[in-house]
């Protein structure tokens, strides 16, 4: 049959951009314009889908190729051919004389849910819609010419902030020229009096209002000298420079770091790197489209590139995120667990193993892993990866109380918990689980609420999707960073790195 499928996910998330980013009515907007924008947007990347895009083996939704591209109508509403051309140029194959259709269709799925993936991570909720396929489709490619002349565009000059400074009773002069970042533009100031920091750190909305940047989050904090501070303003996304996986590949390399890890890079475009030994164990949420997933790829393919890679328990409930890992030799269960039986049961198994190490390390007189290798033991580090904790914890698996007993006891023994998900609540993160786990990665999220679940304090929800996130970390201050893209060329090509270690 000519048609595309979908999953359940990606059906919600067309319905909900027809709903809440083209104001149609609930279930009567015409799915395949969402998926014509998906193609549209699939065809702008400069590499080709692969197979993790094919038809998913849960298909929930199904749209016909007349509904898509017009196959079979009248010629004034079929544009099949038009779409078989750019098809045919952009794979380099003859699509034209393809029998049954089949690599037609298979590319044109793959291209229809790449680019759906890329819709719910570069559009929220809260923008609006035109305005994001405007600056996405249309002003992304075209560069921004420098100058004051930027903040017709919405990039703010030096002289703006200061007028804009003005407007909230805020007296602030330049100590150097602005720095850009790959996302925000940094302004060094020197405020006048001591009150003026309280001024500026109560009215950052208004100010950011008076510049002309509505609801976007202006941060300012304290730097080292007399009254000395730094304002970041987000710029334009259209002016963003993106942040690839192998242009901060090579932070990791040569450190002393036990599991050296990065997320991506701070406001000035410096890769952000720690030690998930020290955590000891990590909790990341954001909201659908936030870039939560492409965060939990950059630090499994760091882990992947440690000098000594720790074994992986991998546990996707979806199935779907995580099945560029499958042929990873560093896999305990062989393979990513998706069963939630299973999943349940691997846990349990690993609370035990985990007091079996402990045997071990009173053995060689050791109070963590580290000791007890120097002193002889071989143990592995293992990290454990879940992936939408809420489907865990909100169901009656039985999965929290081995993931609590690990919270708690597993940091000697050398075993580490990363756990995420989509939906930051009480139910999903109870206290016993967040007392354990001090270190947070916040993506964007809707609300102050939900910031305040995740980080202690408000915040994400001023973030600017795309992998925009806050990293607090055991014991220090929230840095802001922006994540690094992760291709599956990047997942393969660490993946097969580890293989053959």
């Amino acid at each position: 049959m000519s048609s595309l499928f979908f999953t359940a996910d990606e059906r919600d998330f067309c319905d909900r951009v027809l709903e809440q980013g083209l104001m149609l009515p609930p279930k009567h907007g015409p799915r395949w314009w969402v998926i014509r924008l998906a193609i549209s947007q699939s065809l702008r990347l400069e590499s080709l889908p692969d197979e993790r895009y094919n038809a998913p083996a849960h298909r929930v939704s199904e749209l016909e190729l007349e509904q898509i591209t017009g196959f079979g109508k009248e010629t004034s509403e079929n544009y099949d051919d038009s779409m078989r051309l750019l098809l045919s140029m952009r794979h380099k194959q003859d699509l034209f004389h393809d029998e049954d259709d089949q690599l037609y269709l298979q590319c044109l799925q793959r291209h229809a849910r790449r680019g759906i993936e890329h819709l719910k991570t570069a559009w929220r909720p809260d923008q609006s819609f035109y305005d994001y396929l405007l600056d996405e489709l249309y002003l992304h490619a075209v560069p921004t010419s420098g100058g004051d002349s930027d903040s017709s565009a919405g990039t703010v000059s030096l002289s703006a902030l200061i007028q804009g400074l003005g407007q909230i009773g805020v007296s602030a002069q330049a100590v150097s020229d602005a720095l850009p970042g790959p996302r925000l533009t940094r302004f060094p100031l020197t405020l006048s009096t001591v009150d003026d920091y309280d001024r500026l750190r109560r009215g950052s909305e208004d100010l950011a209002f008076a510049i002309g940047l509505g609801s976007s989050g202006i941060v300012v904090a304290r730097e080292q000298g007399e009254r000395r501070v730094i304002v970041d303003v987000p710029r334009p996304s259209s002016t963003w420079t993106d942040v690839t996986w192998s242009s901060i590949r090579a932070a990791l390399d040569d450190r002393k770091e036990a599991l050296p890890v990065c997320p991506g890079v701070d406001v000035m475009g410096i890769p952000v790197v720690f030690d998930l030994v020290e955590t000891p164990h990590l909790f990341i949420a954001g909201a659908t489209g936030s870039g939560k997933s492409v965060c939990l790829n950059a630090l499994l393919v760091s882990l992947l590139s440690a000098t000594r890679p720790p074994e992986l328990l991998m546990i996707d409930p979806k199935g779907v995120d995580f099945a560029d890992y499958d042929k990873c030799a560093r896999l305990r269960e062989r393979h990513v667990i998706t069963d939630m039986t299973e999943a349940v049961a691997a846990l349990r198994a690993l609370t035990q193993e985990m007091e079996e190490r402990q045997v071990v390390l009173r053995q060689y007189g050791a109070r963590n892993l580290a000791e007890a290798r120097a002193n002889g033991a071989s143990l592995e580090r293992v990290v454990v990866v879940i992936d939408e904790l809420a489907d865990f914890m909100m169901g009656k698996s039985g999965a929290e109380e081995p993931l609590i007993r690990l919270a708690q006891k597993a940091r000697a023994t050398g075993i580490h918990l990363v756990l995420a998900t989509q939906r930051p609540e009480a139910a999903t993160f109870p206290g016993l689980l967040r007392a354990n786990i001090p270190s947070r990665i916040a993506l964007t999220v809707q609300k102050s609420a939900d910031s305040r679940i995740i980080l202690d304090e408000g915040g994400a929800e001023k973030l600017l999707m795309r992998g925009d996130m806050l990293v607090k970390l055991a014991g220090r201050d929230a840095i802001r960073a922006h994540g690094a893209r992760v291709e599956p060329e990047d997942i393969r090509a660490a993946v097969q790195g580890v293989n053959y270690k």
